[in-house]
């Protein structure tokens, strides 16, 4: 049985996998959020075929998503801002690092908590097929994930032997 640290990253996967996954909301990047929730909803609804239930449930994940991910510009600026101010104080100390550290945590599982129950609410209405199609794209890209990795390690490998 998967550990909670494990399940978590699973169904964070899972979210990447059904929303990222389908390109439909980087090929959006100028459009209202409200348009990106609907481009990826159709997007994921194609995919795996879903009913009026199940396209109600994801729309709620994608909008969360979208929410979400809105303030991310702001956060990374204010954790930028930060780190400068750490990096220019004359000492740097272990508990500020590590303070910076749990404030980056924290905000990841305050963006976690807000999607995780939407998603599982939504996966709870997939059927064995469906949820097989979402296993199969979290095995491809996953797959991808892998071959990026490997190839940066050689990268590394061919550069520190030159």
């Amino acid at each position: 049985m998967f550990g909670l640290k494990k399940k978590r990253t699973w169904v964070i996967g899972g979210i990447v996998a059904a929303l990222v996954g389908t390109g439909a909301f980087a090929t959006m990047r100028s459009h209202s959020p409200e348009k990106r929730v609907e481009r990826v909803t159709e997007r994921v609804v194609g995919r795996l075929d879903l009913n009026t239930t199940q396209k109600d449930a994801f729309a709620k994940v994608a909008k969360s998503y979208v929410n979400i991910r809105g303030t991310a510009p702001e956060f990374m600026l204010d954790l930028s801002k930060q780190l400068k101010g750490l990096v220019e104080d004359e000492t740097l100390s272990v508990e500020e690092v590590n303070a910076l550290r749990d404030e980056i945590k924290a905000e990841f599982d305050r963006r976690a908590d807000m999607l995780i129950p939407e998603f599982v609410a939504f996966y709870n209405t997939l059927d064995e097929g469906q949820r097989a199609k979402v296993v199969e794209r979290l095995d491809k890209m996953g797959n991808r994930i892998e071959r990026r990795i490997e190839k940066r390690k050689e990268r590394r490998k061919s550069s520190q032997s030159e």
